[in-house]
């Protein structure tokens, strides 16, 4: 449960020369009563953050601009949660080949800094961006706020050109390339892309666009879960979008993606989008999407033997893996009259991930792998849900266990909202929430008998009111 907190955001900004320039701040501070010392363990204790940000344009035209930010976090907590939080997927302080990193166990406390800056063109045709920043390992901005890993170096470059005016076939059309690579803070090079993207609005007001992708081979941090550093193969994206006349009262939409790695994993989905709207006050729409994919080195689990000295005395244990999604999102807009409306989402989710093919990482910094009862005289068994394996047979390494990863989730989750502006400017929400969920039948996705599923599985209901009551004077 969530303990008594207080959270507090501050913002300030200034502009200078009408707008020619500006500069801001944010200020955001939590903390958390937490005498439990169940919570303790678990939750930080006091986070704040502060951060500068501003902006100048280059010339008078205000073409060209630059602008930016830094910002710096501090979190405190008991030493079993900063240990925790060192060793969470956002830092992974205890990766044994970052020599620039580890866990402190007496910690109570993790600092860390980020900033980047822009160069942006603003005007005409040309299109023009780059942009160059860093998160620090420690930065960690979670408690009230969001920011996906730190220990990142990255710099990006788009360019393109843009056409605002109707010719023979397009109403407007833009064509982007665009560049950007990440490092860590040792120098591996950890993300590389080269994209080209492209969007093309025809004379009937459909609209057609394509994005092409190339991401080289590269390191990774986060295959073994903080393990050491694994290779990550190259990787193709291709994708598809197509959109009719959205001025209409229906429109269609379809997107499409087809993606490839020299290894053999690939991936693909698919989207169609339908939006109805029969009069001015309803709006219906309907979003079903397909995903299937297969992934040769999904992670189960990690097993120390000193004995593995090629990925330095821990065991990785992968598998191969495919993984279908099928998400479908409704949602309705009724607006009765301008103090009356209703308005509800509903999304059903079916997945299903079938694990195969278990087996280790091999060495590190490679994409090389022992599959289990194919090699060193290794063996396999399975037993109800659990799997057995031995990694060298007569051999000294010991024998491990670990659970069927294989899982279907069939979940329904729901919002319903009737808002009634009884008087100007006071309002009340009705609100009713739902959520069901089934794991059953797991790694076997069949879609006719998880649909029927769904509808008797168990769930939760929630049912909220809302009150506001504007006063005048």
């Amino acid at each position: 449960m969530e303990p008594f907190s207080s959270y507090s955001v501050l913002r300030a900004q200034k502009e200078f020369t009408e707008g020619f320039s500006g500069l801001g701040m944010i200020f955001t501070g939590m903390t958390r009563d937490l005498q439990d010392p169940a919570l303790a363990d678990g939750l930080t204790k006091k986070a704040f953050s502060l951060a500068l940000d501003g902006w100048t344009f280059l010339d008078e035209d205000r073409t060209y601009v630059l602008n930016g930010w830094f910002g710096a976090t501090r979190v405190t907590g008991s030493r079993e949660s900063m240990t925790r939080l060192q060793m969470s997927s956002l830092h992974y302080f205890q990766r044994p080949d970052a020599d620039y990193v580890e866990v402190d166990p007496e910690a109570t406390s993790l600092s860390g800094w980020a900033g980047r800056l822009y160069f942006n063109k603003q005007k005409g045709n040309i299109i023009l961006n780059a942009g160059l920043g860093a998160v620090s390992p420690g930065f960690h901005a979670m408690d009230l706020g969001y920011h996906a890993p730190g220990d990142v170096i990255n710099g990006h470059v788009e360019t393109g050109y843009i056409s605002f005016h109707p010719g023979k076939i397009f109403r407007g059309w833009n064509l982007t390339g665009s560049t950007y690579r990440t490092y860590d803070f040792s120098g591996n090079r950890t993300n590389e892309y080269y994209n080209l993207t492209g969007m093309f609005q025809l004379l009937n007001y459909w609209t057609i666009g394509f994005f092409y992708s190339y991401d080289p081979p590269r390191y990774s941090h986060y295959l073994t879960r903080g393990g050491p550093m694994a290779y990550y193969p190259a990787g193709v994206m291709r994708n598809l979008a197509v959109s009719t006349d959205n001025r209409k009262p229906l429109v269609l939409k379809f997107s499409g993606h087809y993606r490839t790695h020299p290894n053999g994993s690939y991936n693909y989905s698919f989207n169609v989008g339908l939006r109805w709207k029969p009069s001015d006050n309803l709006d219906l729409s309907v979003s079903p999407g397909y995903s299937w994919r297969l992934s040769e080195g999904q992670f189960i689990r990690k097993v120390t033997d000193p004995l593995k000295t090629e990925t330095l005395g821990v065991r990785y244990i992968m598998s191969d893996i495919i993984q279908e999604n099928v998400p479908i999102e409704i949602r309705i807009n009724w607006t009765f009259t301008p103090r009356l409306s209703l308005q509800a989402y509903v999304q059903p989710f079916y997945g299903v991930g079938d694990y195969f093919h278990f087996k280790e990482m091999r060495a590190v910094r490679t994409f090389d792998f022992d599959i289990f009862g194919e090699v060193n005289d290794s063996t396999i068994t399975q037993e109800n849900d659990v799997y057995t394996v031995d990694p060298d047979g007569p051999g000294p390494a010991a024998a491990f266990d670990f659970r069927n990863p294989d899982f279907n989730l069939k979940s329904l989750r729901g919002t319903i909202v009737l808002r009634w502006e009884y008087r100007p400017g006071s309002t009340m929400f009705f609100v009713w929430t739902q959520n069901w969920a089934d794991f059953s039948h797991p790694g076997d996705f069949d879609f006719d008998r998880d649909f029927f599923d769904i509808w008797t599985a168990p769930g939760d209901h929630i049912f909220l009111f809302k009150l506001n009551y504007r006063f005048t004077f």
